[in-house]
């Protein structure tokens, strides 16, 4: 009958102490290595009047969401599916920008009243 009671109280313990230990490791083992992670890099595709070729391009470019500057050209449909060749001097051209999500509503509703977001 003891061994009963030692092992229901294992159990409350344990299940008592779970979510607190998850905390923890959530606080000083997680938070750090994602503020040690470097930032993903991302494609942005675009059109435009490409400078060394004189005529419309479409291009996809490789960049990061702290840099306002393109880091390199992946694809270019001047070259089609293979590599880009040129001298890439549309990437002193570029900017980048983040703009939100087009499903998100440009309008809220605060206490009755619409604001802006």
């Amino acid at each position: 009958m003891d061994w009963i009671i030692t092992i229901v109280v294992g159990l409350i313990l344990v299940m008592g102490l779970a979510p607190i230990a998850m905390l923890l490791l959530t606080l000083f083992v997680l938070v750090p290595l994602a503020h040690l992670m470097p930032r993903p890099t991302m494609l942005g595709r675009t059109s435009f009047d490409c400078p060394v070729m004189k005529r419309r391009v479409g291009a996809t470019f490789l960049t990061s969401p702290e840099s306002s500057r393109p880091v390199d050209v992946v694809a270019c449909s001047r070259f089609g599916d293979g590599r880009v060749t040129c001298a890439k001097d549309c990437l002193g051209l570029a900017v980048t920008g983040w703009s939100p999500s087009p499903m998100v509503p440009p309008y809220c509703l605060l206490s009755g009243e619409t604001a802006s977001r």
